[in-house]
């Protein structure tokens, strides 16, 4: 598994692409391997997402829960607006922090 960058305490996962059905089943999987080891501070770094539809926000809610089960929490970081836009219209970001950037979410 690829080695990811970890700031003041928080593994830094940059995502890239679109995050729906088709790449969910792996993203899913990447969070369940690092909450497993052990990282369950984690910043989503979403600035290279240009597309996240409700299965993707189901990943990201889903590791959420994971990160929180282990006394850990998820924050999202960096978002392009359409990506944001999507976060805050459903809900999620009150569930789930959004910050502008990952040096934002690792303070």
């Amino acid at each position: 598994m690829k080695d990811f960058p970890e700031v003041n305490g928080w593994t830094v996962v940059p995502l890239s692409g679109d995050l729906d059905d088709f790449a969910a089943r792996d993203v899913r999987r990447l969070f369940q391997l690092l909450v497993d080891g052990g990282a369950v501070r984690l910043v989503v770094d979403l600035a290279a997402v240009g597309f996240v539809d409700s299965t993707g926000l189901n990943v990201l809610l889903g590791a959420a829960r994971r990160a929180r089960d282990g006394n850990g929490a998820l924050r999202l970081a960096g978002a392009v607006p359409r990506v944001r836009d999507l976060i805050d219209l459903t809900g999620v970001a009150a569930l789930l922090p959004l910050y502008q950037d990952t040096a934002a979410a690792c303070v």
